[in-house]
């Protein structure tokens, strides 16, 4: 009778998912991050350029901004983004003409006569072995991950998990294994001072090609500051290298440049 309460106690746990398997964690070598990451490549042919339009949100600091966006990116880490704010929020003045390049970015604000300046060191210690303009359009080169050190991997739900340090700062990266795509790219930890996170969604949406539909950016400094950027792609197409000079961003003389850490709405 006591064996039969502790089978049927037991099967009660099972049942109602008090009882889980443990997550099971096993380090991995460079051989089989290279291998992996040529897995994920290969599965993801990616185009020398793309061009894109698409809606999203912008949260900083609790107050939300909807835009609509056009967007142009060559490999590697080069993009020009056109943002316009969506029918029936802000207005035209917040419309901002946008080029990233070497990680840093610079925002025209043509209506205001600003232009608002700020690099991704600022929000992180990391160098120039991401590209944050493929990470912020999920369309990322699994090959930063060959260069992580201490890596450990574990698995859940058909999701691979790697953990490890890029230059002694904490790396997380998830992969749908049956899929070979990065599905979200953690930098930091909660509670330090900088924080980043990407989660992509959406795979499969556009025919021959591996972007998510939704990109969701996440950056936290400390506990205080927080930006939140979503983005939903309408279309998405790949092609052949372009000719940057047709997008440079024409600012005027003599326009004010402010670093984005002093915009009033992020203190």
């Amino acid at each position: 009778m006591r064996r039969l309460l502790v089978l049927v106690v037991a099967v009660f746990a099972l049942l109602s998912g008090c009882s889980r398997a443990p997550r099971v964690v096993a380090p991995v070598g460079p051989s089989e991050l290279a291998m992996l990451a040529d897995e994920i490549n290969t599965a993801a042919p990616g185009a020398k350029s793309y061009r894109g339009t698409g809606d999203g949100e912008i949260v900083v600091s609790g107050r939300t901004l909807k835009v609509a966006f056009a967007i142009v990116y060559e490999r590697p880490g080069w993009l020009r983004a056109d943002l316009r704010p969506a029918i029936g929020t802000m207005g035209a003045s917040l419309t901002a003409l946008g080029l990233m390049e070497g990680g840093c970015a610079r925002l025209f604000f043509p209506a205001r006569l600003v232009v608002v300046t700020g690099c991704i060191s600022d929000l992180a210690v990391y160098d120039d072995w991401l590209d944050p303009a493929s990470l912020i359009l999920g369309l990322p080169d699994a090959s930063f991950i060959t260069r992580m050190t201490g890596v450990t991997t574990s698995r859940r739900g058909g999701t691979l998990t790697l953990e490890g340090l890029v230059e002694n700062s904490p790396v997380r990266v998830k992969i749908d294994e049956e899929r070979k795509i990065i599905t979200e790219i953690e930098l930091g930890r909660d509670g330090t001072e900088a924080h980043l996170r990407l989660s992509y969604e959406g795979h499969g949406w556009k025919p021959g090609m591996s972007a998510p539909r939704t990109v969701e950016f996440v950056a936290l400094e400390g506990e205080s500051r927080e930006m939140r950027i979503t983005i939903r792609y309408e279309t998405l197409r790949g092609g052949a290298p372009i000719d940057r000079d047709e997008y440079e961003l024409k600012v005027p003389p003599g326009v004010p440049e402010i670093d984005w850490q002093e915009l009033s709405f992020w203190r």
